[in-house]
């Protein structure tokens, strides 16, 4: 499979690979938490964000094989497309440190996936622009 036609969990799995490389072992725990949390948002809420041809999609995939639907049908336009609803309030982990990474990742993903060029930059811009703002909100509330 190729980067660019890869799906989510293809996606997910390299960048939290690449990002906890060499790191701390309490920060690999962290960002696995950070991981579980993003995948468990995007089966649970991330249909609500998806288009309709999307949906319906991933409707029909959970019919047949509902366990992790989203992350085996749909790409990086639909990852990056809900990482700023991903980065407010009811979605984000309850433990302060825990809540940094998961801001952190999220804004560095969204980066990623463009310098990896899995999404077309101007196309995909504003969702770039939407995930910082969010990420931005949501330092600030977690520190204030």
């Amino acid at each position: 499979m190729r980067m660019d036609d890869a799906n989510v969990d293809t996606i997910l799995k390299r960048f939290f690979a690449a990002s906890g490389h060499g790191r701390h072992p309490e920060t690999q725990l962290r960002y696995a938490r950070v991981q579980r949390q993003l995948r468990l948002f995007l089966e649970k809420d991330g249909i609500s964000l998806l288009s309709a041809p999307s949906a319906q999609l991933l409707g029909l995939e959970a019919q047949f094989q509902p366990d992790s639907a989203y992350a085996r049908v749909l790409g990086a336009e639909e990852l990056l497309h809900a990482l700023p609803t991903f980065l407010t309030g009811p979605h984000l982990l309850p433990d302060f440190h825990d809540r940094l990474a998961q801001i952190s990742l999220a804004s560095r993903l969204a980066q990623w996936l463009c310098s990896r060029q899995l999404v077309e930059r101007t196309s995909s811009w504003e969702d770039v622009v939407l995930t910082r703002a969010a990420a931005e909100r949501a330092r600030r509330s977690a520190v204030t």
